[in-house]
């Protein structure tokens, strides 16, 4: 059985490296405004799954077969063009949005050729064996 990640590494993974930007701390300083800080991420990050999963069922394809990053970078475009333009224009905009994503789906993942395996760590050190510990305290 091959090891996968579950959706909830993946989804964590996605948060702190793409949506925060690699950064480690929340900006605010009461547990009011963390919590909303905390809600504002992942409300976030829950429309841009959201649209990613609308224009995956609109191109027949899996969700996981559309780019987040992609996806996260054209949702915040939009919403900057959103943020000034007529508020009947939204819509135009949200339909150009999933018109961009649909081109970007990604290719079927192909099979692995090789197993999943651990590499064995190369050091220039000697190893301790237990045999020569011992001669030692002889």
């Amino acid at each position: 059985m091959p090891i996968t990640r579950s959706g909830k590494a993946i989804g964590y993974e996605e948060i702190k490296t793409e949506i925060l930007e690699r950064e480690e701390a929340i900006r605010s300083k009461s547990p009011i405004a963390v919590a909303q800080e905390l809600w504002g991420i992942l409300l976030a990050y829950n429309l841009v799954r959201l649209e990613m999963e609308r224009v995956a069922d609109e191109a027949g394809v899996e969700p996981t077969r559309i780019s987040f990053i992609t996806a996260l970078h054209l949702v915040c475009d939009e919403w900057l063009w959103c943020a000034v333009a007529k508020p009947g224009a939204i819509p135009k905009h949200l339909r150009n949005l999933r018109a961009k994503l649909a081109r970007l789906v990604l290719p079927e993942r192909r099979a692995r050729t090789y197993p999943r395996a651990v590499k064995v760590k190369m050091s220039s050190y000697p190893r301790k064996r237990l045999s020569r510990r011992r001669k030692l305290v002889k």
